[in-house]
């Protein structure tokens, strides 16, 4: 029986990081929760008496009811999957939902079940900021990712040393989940010689967990963010950035908001540096062209801050989660029509 107000009934299950909303499952988890909430869908958790289950996790570890109509929601970064997700992506579903249009083609090759694509949005309170050189600090660099290595943050130590070495006008900031494994290595052996805070005072580490507020906190501390990542499922930080008016380097292939990036890298596609966590092909990041973006957006700042702003109002008319979501709960309102 539907609680008063909803038009349908839905189970909602997903990864250990559900609604944990420091990590992009939960982020997502959540927002998509609420969202359907405020649309009349009632979303039970993990209910096997739903006639329509969600599972928004990876092949491997979708649960549903038997009876249910059953709906994986999976992301994803590389062209290939793993043997684990042929079954289930063949033969425990019913249809497929992913959460970029790149994603979509990818798992089109993977399984002949429908698959649709429901991309994810950014909250209101990422508010677009006109950005200006502060002559109080240094001007800042950020990256987010560390120690996930298709997010290339040992790209941006490289391009950063290259580009400012250890010119304290300059700082790079890593926002890392709890370890960095970025170096600096030895020209002429190629041996790691330690962390890039020991040779260059300037490059900076945040190891410590932050929360939801003060991650929006640390954009605003910051005036470029650098995302070479080679491939992303949908990719969070970097539209988060974009929503706050902040000059963004990121990798443009994989993603959906591409027309949005202030500065958006070429790649190559090439087999995965990483097949045992990513099978399949992958998109290499142009170094030369984050060395380029780099020094460019600092002695151009205004020009990139210009174009940031601009684009941070399309980015929030775009994707915001009422928006996003809403395809996705008209599909809910198809499949339980036909049910």
């Amino acid at each position: 029986m539907l609680s008063e107000g909803f038009l349908l009934k839905v189970s909602f299950t997903g990864a250990p990081e559900f609604m944990d909303r420091n990590v992009g499952y939960g982020e997502a988890s959540w927002h998509i929760f609420q969202e359907f909430k405020k649309q009349g869908i009632e979303c039970l958790i993990g209910s096997p008496k739903t006639k329509i289950g969600i599972s928004f996790v990876q092949p491997d570890q979708y649960k549903f009811g038997r009876k249910q109509y059953k709906i994986g929601y999976t992301p994803w970064e590389s062209t290939g999957i793993f043997d684990s997700w042929k079954d289930p992506l063949s033969k425990d579903i019913d249809e497929l939902w992913t959460t970029s249009p790149w994603c979509g083609e990818m798992f089109k090759a993977h399984t002949d079940k429908p698959v649709f694509v429901y991309e994810h949005g950014i909250q209101d309170d990422w508010v677009p900021i006109k950005r200006n050189i502060s002559p109080d600090r240094p001007f800042r660099f950020l990256h987010i990712g560390e120690p996930a290595f298709r997010k290339d943050a040992q790209m941006v130590v490289n391009a950063f040393v290259e580009l400012f070495g250890d010119d304290p006008n300059f700082e790079l900031v890593l926002k890392c989940s709890r370890i960095n494994t970025t170096a600096i290595f030895d020209p002429i052996n190629g041996g790691v010689k330690g962390s890039p805070g020991a040779f260059y005072p300037n490059i900076k580490t945040i190891e410590s967990f932050l929360s939801v507020e003060q991650m929006n906190g640390l954009y605003d501390l910051c005036d470029v963010f650098v995302y070479p990542s080679w491939g992303e499922g949908f990719g969070f930080n970097p539209l988060q950035s974009m929503a706050k008016g902040i000059p963004t380097i990121c990798t443009a292939e994989w993603a959906s908001y591409a027309r949005y990036i202030t500065a958006p890298l070429n790649s190559q596609k090439v087999s995965s540096h990483w097949p045992q966590t990513h099978p399949g092909d992958m998109y290499r990041p142009n170094y030369e062209q984050v060395v380029f973006y780099m020094k460019d957006i600092y002695e151009n700042y205004q020009k990139y801050s210009e174009l940031a702003y601009k684009n941070a109002f399309l980015i929030h008319k775009d994707y915001n989660w009422e928006k996003v979501t809403k395809p996705a709960i008209q599909r809910l309102q198809e499949i339980n029509k036909n049910l």
